[in-house]
């Protein structure tokens, strides 16, 4: 049989892709959260930032902005005595920093036309994370665009650093208005859209949310919720990471002390699914629901496979168990 192991992605909005060996998975370590978020910064600067009175300031660039977004963010940070960032914004034209004074309150400075001012800001400081804007690769912006635009990102592009969800700070260009959003790792690599019947994304969907893990209570996919995986945590606590379309991983936590025991996600062929899924669809396109856990009570771990209102169990190594499972 097959076996794999997940690994890592690469940080924020960043995670790396799994490679595949012979014959399973290129070992990495997953933690896909801080991958999406390189630092979380909390310490207070040792100066203050520039008062409204001296500013403008002057800062001119040799070129367009998307080329040079390393050396303005740079300067903007300066400006804000390198406080803590909440959010950062770039399009083509102009950087806006936004960041948390020790006092909680925000201040905000834009470059536009070589100059750098403050500007009002409405946001809030509510507990978000913060983020050190060196953790990203500014200096990349322009091809970060580049693939936006490629992904079909339309309107006024816009690359935005910002706590997305759950003190997870990530990356992503968007556009005004907006139409869709692409996510992006610390390494300026775009997080895959990924499918749910082909063997390469079976392998880095489920690469993704099992990561290192030997134990898990079950792990499965289908074209609503993604690729998911509860695995153990402390005692009564179960972790659950998933990891949907283009989006990156994101893991929860919930009080929970299951019913079923665990298995080795590691056994888990992703070659062997896609010729189970492609076994029991009627038609190529048709999506199917995907579940491996040991709630049938057998001695293994066994696959739940919905497709189109007909439900077949196997295992995992593809032999159908269906009329044994339901008797």
């Amino acid at each position: 049989m097959r076996k794999w192991t997940v690994g890592a992605l690469g940080a924020a909005v960043v995670l790396a892709g799994c490679t595949p060996l012979s014959p399973g998975l290129g070992p990495t370590s997953a933690s896909p959260p801080s991958s999406l978020s390189p630092s979380v910064t909390g310490a207070e600067p040792s100066s203050s930032p520039v008062p409204e009175p001296e500013l403008p300031q002057r800062f001119p660039i040799d070129g367009p902005l998307v080329d040079n977004a390393d050396l303005v963010v740079d300067a903007l940070h300066a400006v804000a005595a390198g406080l803590p960032v909440l959010k950062l914004d770039i399009t083509r034209d102009q950087a806006t920093l936004t960041a948390l004074r020790p006092d909680r309150s925000v201040v905000s400075y834009r470059w536009t036309e070589d100059e750098i001012t403050a500007v009002d800001s409405d946001i809030q400081y509510l507990e978000q994370a913060t983020f050190d804007p060196a953790d990203f690769p500014l200096q990349s912006v322009a091809r970060m665009f580049d693939i936006a635009d490629l992904r079909g990102v339309r309107g006024e592009l816009v690359l935005q650093i910002v706590e997305y969800r759950e003190g997870q700070v990530l990356m992503t260009i968007t556009s005004r208005p907006e139409s869709t959003t692409v996510f992006f790792r610390a390494d300026g690599t775009a997080v895959a859209q990924l499918g749910y019947t082909s063997v390469a994304d079976l392998t880095a969907g489920l690469g993704e949310v099992v990561g290192d893990a030997t134990e898990a209570f079950a792990v499965g996919f289908n074209d609503t919720r993604g690729y998911w995986a509860d695995l153990p945590d402390e005692p009564g606590v179960i972790l659950n990471r998933s990891r949907l379309a283009g989006l990156p991983v994101f893991e929860t936590r919930r009080g929970e002390t299951p019913a079923v025991g665990t298995f080795d996600p590691q056994q888990i062929d992703p070659a062997t699914l896609a010729k189970v899924i492609a076994q029991f669809q009627t038609d190529p396109a048709q999506q199917c629901d995907v579940q491996i856990d040991r709630s049938t009570e057998r001695s293994g771990a066994v696959v739940r496979v919905g497709c189109g209102g007909e439900v077949h169990y196997t295992d995992l190594e593809g032999r159908d168990m269906t009329r044994l499972i339901e008797g």
